[in-house]
């Protein structure tokens, strides 16, 4: 059970990073703040008004991904199904978030529920099934960003710049992969070129996405094959005796990652990502990437 173990989440294997839908148990539901008076929003007079009612869910088992390492949260619903296999009651959820010392994972959003509705009785109670379903329009853009992050990480590779990256922001409002290191200021405007259309072969080959959990052992050897990039115990749990990593290989390039990824390189053609630029400051290499605009 999650209280035990922390949150089974899916999309950590292959299969389940394009998995959307689950059912799962509830093992907790905390209301943070019942409204006092509802919405009092009435679209239509012979509809009754409904109140939005916050609520945090702990589940057994989840599809949505809590953001962090560099990407945002998944969004979507978890519907309450009744003994007859009916639904009654759903949350949209708007924020996912992982506690990494307990595994627990916690889905916060709203409740919309009748203007007369009373809580004298549990919302998901305890052992209550439920159906978790990921947005998949906003799950496909991130999947989609956090990918074309790591094609710039492979982009580099092809260039003969293996720098060690140290942060990746995968968020639309501006994603960028930054590395520590320099490109001499004569270099810069060739490399730049050079990367673009490093960048745009790796798309256009079609390269399929691969996404395994190792030892910490082979994650190592896998990872820094080429170079000292990564420190893959960063990746693991301190109390686990017998650590793994989740290795995610992305145009030929193995990168420690727990995010969600599209299948292949060439799922970045229909929105035209591309490299955007390029910065250099006190030891930090910065690539701009995004969709064509």
């Amino acid at each position: 059970m999650a209280t035990d173990k922390g949150t089974e989440l899916i999309h950590l294997t292959y299969d389940g990073n394009f998995q959307l839908d689950t059912e799962a148990k509830v093992i907790l539901c905390k209301v943070i703040d019942e409204p006092a008076n509802g919405d009092n929003g009435k679209t239509d007079d012979k509809e009754e008004a409904t109140k939005a009612i916050p609520v945090e869910l702990q589940l057994d088992i989840t599809t949505m991904h809590p953001q962090g390492g560099g990407q945002p949260t998944d969004i979507g619903t978890i519907i309450a199904i009744g003994e007859d296999g009916t639904t009654s009651y759903s949350a949209d959820i708007k924020k996912v978030t992982i506690d990494r010392a307990t595994g627990i994972v916690t889905h916060a959003g709203t409740l919309s529920l009748p203007s007369s509705t009373t809580l004298d009785s549990d919302i998901f109670p305890p052992n209550t099934s439920v159906k978790v379903s990921v947005a998949p329009d906003n799950r496909t853009i991130l999947s989609e960003c956090h990918t074309a992050g790591h094609v710039v990480d492979a982009a580099m590779a092809k260039c003969d710049k293996l720098l060690p990256p140290t942060k990746g922001y995968h968020f639309l409002d501006g994603p960028y992969v930054e590395y520590k290191g320099a490109i001499d200021i004569k270099e810069r405007e060739e490399f730049l070129g050079r990367l673009k259309i490093a960048y745009q072969e790796l798309i256009d080959e079609d390269l399929p996405t691969n996404i395994q959990t190792l030892p910490l052992d082979e994650a190592d050897t896998l990872c820094n094959r080429l170079a000292q990039n990564f420190n893959v115990k960063d990746f693991t749990s301190p109390t686990d005796p017998n650590p793994t990593v989740r290795v995610v290989t992305v145009a030929n390039w193995n990168c420690p990652c727990g995010g969600t990824h599209v299948k292949s390189t060439g799922m970045l053609k229909q929105r035209g990502w591309c490299v955007k630029g390029l910065r250099c400051k006190k030891g930090v290499v910065r690539v701009r990437y995004g969709p064509a605009e």
